[in-house]
């Protein structure tokens, strides 16, 4: 067996297909992305539906759509997902990972089943966390699907891989982040609202504020650790246009803002007044 369907977007759907062209010799192809539709090679082909073919192996990799039960009953579907499964299952598990302080991040290649994360496992794919941005790891994993993905898979379609079954007692489940998720809320401790700003990168939204009904990306801010207590969410300080803002256990220093949705750059100097209450 020397072909397969591939179904999925984006970034890590590109070098999915990259890996999986290494080796298989026929891939029928399932995508509504303009570049991996461009990559396909004289020998692949692009289809509608699981069903159009007969070929029994799926590799979903960035795939958002639902997978009808029938096409999970007839054919053999593997996923790629962004966490050390069993924990973090759901979307946007690397950001979850990172803002739960993890200290080692992975990714999981596993057998797909109707609860979509809960497949036994072909292999994975680890590493420790070293302050790196989620663009940063994003781009580890990218590589190693590049690498790996179609010699896994080929392993396994071969016999040589022994999918293992998760371990359900330690699975944990993550929703589908937003723009809300994005706003910082000052009952927030000083490592966590850190954290965030290395979640929360280019070309994604940045960590978010709201000033006076107004929101504000932050663009530059810095942090401060303090035990003292006073007002949470107050303005203790402003200095040279950077407003310096009480958090649970530290200051949170905003020294430039942008605006949403639009190239306009703001300081929160300009906008705050000492003492308010945010």
């Amino acid at each position: 067996m020397n072909e397969l369907i591939f179904a999925g977007s984006g970034k890590g759907g590109i070098v999915a297909l990259k890996s999986l062209q290494a080796e298989f010799e026929k891939i029928y192809v399932l995508s509504d992305d303009e570049i991996i539709n461009s990559i396909l090679r004289s020998s692949d082909r692009k289809i509608k539906d699981f069903m159009d073919v007969d070929t029994k192996i799926v590799v979903c990799a960035g795939y958002m759509k639902i997978i009808k039960s029938k096409d999970l009953e007839s054919k053999t579907f593997i996923n790629t997902h962004p966490s050390l499964l069993p924990k973090y299952r759901g979307i946007h598990s690397l950001a979850w990972a990172m803002l739960n302080f993890e200290k080692k991040l992975g990714f999981t290649i596993h057998l797909m089943n109707e609860n979509i994360d809960d497949g036994p496992i072909l292999e994975q794919f680890e590493i420790e966390y070293n302050d790196e941005t989620s663009k940063e790891i994003s781009l580890k994993f990218e590589n190693y699907v590049e690498t790996r993905l179609g010699r896994v898979v080929k392993d396994f379609c071969e016999g040589k891989i022994l999918p293992k079954e998760q371990d359900r007692m330690a699975a944990t489940w993550v929703a589908r982040r937003n723009l809300r998720d994005c706003l910082i809320k000052y009952e927030y401790t000083i490592e966590y609202i850190e954290r965030m700003f290395k979640v929360l990168v280019r070309p994604y939204p940045l960590p978010m504020i709201e000033l006076r009904g107004n929101v504000y990306e932050i663009t530059s801010a810095s942090f401060i650790k303090t035990d003292y207590y006073t007002d949470i969410g107050r303005v203790l300080n402003i200095e040279n246009r950077d407003v310096y803002i009480k958090v649970s256990n530290g200051i949170l220093v905003v020294k430039e803002l942008r605006v949403l949705d639009e190239n306009i750059t703001a300081y929160p100097g300009d906008i705050l007044k000492l003492g308010e209450r945010l």
